[in-house]
C-alpha cells in the first residue's frame, strides 16, 4: 500500500488551527467555506465574520498572493472581513489578523499575467473548451490592461 503524499503548500492545517482559535475566542457557526473567505464565523451577537488564511512556514519574509476576488470581497465587507497570516513554528502556530487596510500597506500589483489552459498531445490544439468563469484573452483587452497597468505605474511614481 503506498504512503498518501504530503501536500507542504496546504494551508488545511492552518485553517483547522485558526478554527480551534476562534472556538476558543467563543466564536460560534465557524466553517471552513471557499468564498467568501477561507472561513467564516459569527461572534456572540450573531455578527458574521470572515477571515482570509494566509500560510507559511517561511522564517523571515513571506512574499504570497491574494486574488482579486478576495480582495473584492474584504472591502464589500470591510468591518468584517480579516486577512490572517498564519505562521507555523515547529508544532505551533502564531496567526497575525489584518484589516483589509492595512494588508494593503503590504500589498503590491504586479504587471497583469494572463494564464493559460492548453491541451498538450500528439497533435497541436486547435480549440479551446469555454469555462463559465473564464475570459477569454483577446487583442482588445491585452491593450486594455496594459494601458490600465500604465496609469497605476504612473499613479504610483
Amino acid at each position: 500500500m503506498a504512503e498518501k503524499e504530503i501536500n507542504k503548500k496546504s494551508d488545511a492545517p492552518a485553517k483547522e488551527a485558526f478554527v480551534q482559535l476562534l472556538h476558543n475566542q467563543d466564536f460560534i457557526e465557524i466553517k471552513i467555506t471557499k468564498r467568501p473567505a477561507d472561513i467564516t464565523a459569527k461572534d456572540k451577537c450573531g455578527v458574521t465574520y470572515y477571515f482570509e488564511i494566509k500560510s507559511t512556514e517561511k522564517e523571515d519574509k513571506y512574499f504570497g498572493a491574494a486574488t482579486l476576488t478576495e480582495w473584492e470581497a474584504a472591502i464589500a465587507d470591510e468591518g468584517h472581513y480579516f486577512f490572517v497570516v498564519a505562521i507555523r513554528r515547529d508544532d505551533t502556530w502564531i496567526f497575525h489578523k489584518y484589516t483589509p487596510q492595512e494588508f494593503m500597506q503590504f500589498s503590491s500589483i504586479p504587471p497583469f499575467k494572463v494564464n493559460f489552459n492548453i491541451p498538450v498531445g500528439e497533435n497541436k490544439a486547435t480549440e479551446t473548451s469555454k469555462g463559465r468563469t473564464r475570459i477569454q484573452m483577446n487583442k482588445k483587452r491585452l491593450e486594455e490592461m496594459t494601458n490600465l497597468y500604465n496609469k497605476f505605474r504612473e499613479d504610483s511614481r
